[in-house]
């Protein structure tokens, strides 16, 4: 199935490439709070959408470095279930220095702006292997590494009597460079624990490989327009990154592209009135992989991702409210070289879905309430726990396997929902409590737990989260 590198682990990708929080660089560009841009730090307001849709050029050229840091504690429910708790769940319940990220972001001429992201993991663990049975652990991605980035060009124009504002974009995270937060790499969690990419456990199971799996693996170029501030269009295809050197080295492990042609594709329906502000969309991209390294001895695969989404804003002064969800479905064909292999048939589905409402408080406090389900094919080679030690093939097998969990139905299925408890006391300051909780996890209530062929019910990962971020 599917990047299945989420089954558990985006592998430093999604959990690291966290959205430009409120930047003190565009704040001082602009001369504008960060409340113009932001409805608390992760999420953009329509002026927030305007500033990036123009191409970050709004304002007087400043200081363009700034930089966030990550204190936090990840707590897992129970660990009972896992050979050795320190080796396959380090630093649980235990407060961490978890990441910083360097920014060069702003306005570079009257046309052109951008941001430059680097971002440095302090939560890898050290990696464990010849350990039978303990395959986690693992060094997950780069200690330092060009995070989602995007560079532009922008001008507005006038066609017919219709104003339209078009431009450029140059990235290395397929969906970072959409204007709402409903897509991958900047839609909710703002903020999700890098522990879990070591862990192995992706905090809404198995996600779609546009969900952050070629995030800061890739160069992508494209143009978007939006006409009338109603209808945005935008067409992109990514490479593989040749990019060398220590400063452009990529996050995690790499999905090999074989093919240059990898087209993403975007299209939106917007509105603004008043207080509130409406969207309704649909995004999509065709990923061709030459293998996928989480599998040994796998096929190439083709991975059609098509999503929708929709998110509404009522923003005030005082008292505001957001709700954002998005649904995306992916179609996997393998080949046949991967039947009786590593998969169970030459094609395969998942479909995820999330959702969340916030209301925030003189973008000083707030909660938000999510909810997630993902679900697909049944595939026994893949998701399945094999302990035959002499298995080398599919995903979930004690000796090779880079996965935590496996299934005990074949099925990845997982449903769950949390909230999020959030506190500003500075505009640059965010501290948050967040709790997630399992209805399923891999195919039910019940899973196993890949270090020692234990059951482990879902609500055994049922994760408290609790960060302070700061940005400079």
């Amino acid at each position: 199935m599917q990047i299945r590198l989420a089954t558990l682990a985006l592998v430093g990708l999604y959990g690291c490439c966290m959205p430009v929080q409120a930047l003190p660089s565009f704040a001082t560009q602009t001369e504008q709070p960060c409340a113009a841009c932001h409805l608390s730090m992760g999420e953009l307001t329509p002026a927030g959408r305007h500033f990036k849709l123009t191409g970050y050029t709004q304002g007087k050229r400043g200081n363009p470095l700034s930089a966030t840091a990550t204190a936090s504690v990840t707590k897992v429910r129970n660990t009972a279930s896992s050979a050795d708790a320190s080796v396959t769940m380090p630093q649980n319940g235990k407060p961490i220095p978890e990441a910083a990220s360097l920014f060069v972001a702003g306005k570079l001429s009257e046309h052109m702006g951008g941001k430059i992201k680097w971002t440095a993991n302090a939560a890898n663990t050290n990696p464990i292997f010849a350990s039978s049975g303990l395959q986690t652990g693992t060094h997950v991605g780069s200690d330092l590494f060009l995070d989602a980035s995007d560079v532009r060009f922008a001008t507005q124009d006038d066609l017919g009597d219709q104003a339209i504002t078009w431009g450029i974009t140059l990235n290395n995270a397929p969906a970072s460079q959409d204007l709402w937060n409903t897509t991958p790499v900047h839609d909710f969690p703002f903020k999700s624990s890098s522990l879990l990419n070591a862990w192995g456990l992706g905090q809404f199971g198995p996600t779609s490989m546009i969900d952050g799996g070629t995030a800061s693996q890739t160069l992508g170029l494209g143009v978007y327009a939006m006409l009338n501030d109603s209808i945005y269009l935008e067409l992109s295809n990514y490479q593989s990154s040749h990019l060398t050197g220590a400063a452009l080295q990529l996050s995690g492990s790499v999905n090999t592209f074989n093919s240059s042609a990898n087209p993403y594709w975007r299209m939106a329906w917007n509105k603004v009135s008043g207080s509130d502000s409406y969207m309704v969309g649909t995004f999509g991209m065709v990923t061709r992989l030459a293998r996928d390294p989480f599998v040994v001895g796998s096929a190439s695969g083709t991975y059609t991702d098509l999503g929708l989404d929709a998110q509404y804003q009522h923003i005030t002064d005082t008292h505001s409210v957001s709700a954002q969800a998005t649904f995306i479905h992916e179609q996997v064909d393998w080949g046949n070289r991967s039947v009786g292999r590593s998969h169970d048939n030459g094609t395969s589905s998942l479909r995820t879905f999330k959702t969340k409402v916030t209301y925030d408080y003189a973008r000083t406090y707030g909660a938000s309430v999510f909810q997630f389900a993902s679900n697909g094919s049944t595939d026994q080679l893949y998701w399945s726990y094999n302990a035959n030690p002499n298995v080398i093939n599919g995903a979930c097998n004690q000796n090779t396997s880079l996965l935590a969990y496996c299934s005990a139905t074949g099925s990845p299925k997982t449903s769950g929902l949390g909230f999020e408890l959030y506190y500003v006391p500075q505009p640059h300051i965010r501290l948050a409590l967040q709790q997630t909780f399992y209805r399923n996890f891999l195919g039910g209530p019940t899973f196993i737990d890949n270090s020692t062929g234990n059951t482990r019910a879902a609500s055994d990962n049922n994760l408290t989260y609790l960060y302070v971020t700061v940005a400079y």
